[in-house]
């Protein structure tokens, strides 16, 4: 989406158009891209290991009760994000109607990560995507290896920032 300013000459010493322009994480592949081009963020993620030995780092879109394919092992912080949106319907007073989009992402902490990783992973995502907010961060149940999780809600709505 393009959002054109245009300020009087008078305002500007530059005398001419200026473009701004925003995106919006109306995807789940925008928020990927947007995710993996952070260094900062995939300076705290972990590790897939493959079965046929490749690694890649720990982050992915998957459909919710699918796992990934041939993924051996995971180390560090690994994150999730969820092919299909939550939907909200938003009327207008002339009976025209919007729906809204919210994207869902899971941080997963596994060993030899800490609650602290997540924690700053969690953090950079946030400063990334406008009115995003984590919540139920909870233990994950013994035997899965995973030791804790946040869900990280991005609207579809709110501009991606760059910085």
């Amino acid at each position: 989406m393009r959002c054109w300013l245009s300020l009087p000459e008078r305002h500007t010493r530059l005398r001419r158009k200026l473009v701004v322009v925003q995106s919006f994480p109306t995807t789940p592949k925008v928020i990927y891209d947007t995710l993996v081009a952070d260094t900062e963020f995939m300076s705290h993620l972990g590790q897939y290991q493959f079965k046929a030995g490749q690694t890649a780092p720990a982050i992915s879109i998957v459909t919710p009760g699918r796992e990934l394919p041939s993924v051996n092992t995971v180390t560090g912080v690994e994150v999730i994000i969820h092919d299909v949106a939550n939907l909200e319907r938003k009327n207008y007073l002339t009976s025209d109607a919007d729906i809204d989009a919210t994207w869902t992402m899971f941080l997963i902490c596994w060993e030899p990560a800490t609650g602290d990783d997540m924690t700053q992973a969690t953090m950079q995502a946030l400063k990334r995507f406008s009115g995003s907010k984590s919540y139920e961060t909870v233990a994950v149940a013994d035997g899965i290896g995973a030791m804790v999780q946040t869900a990280v809600e991005i609207p579809s709505d709110m501009p991606i920032l760059t910085s």
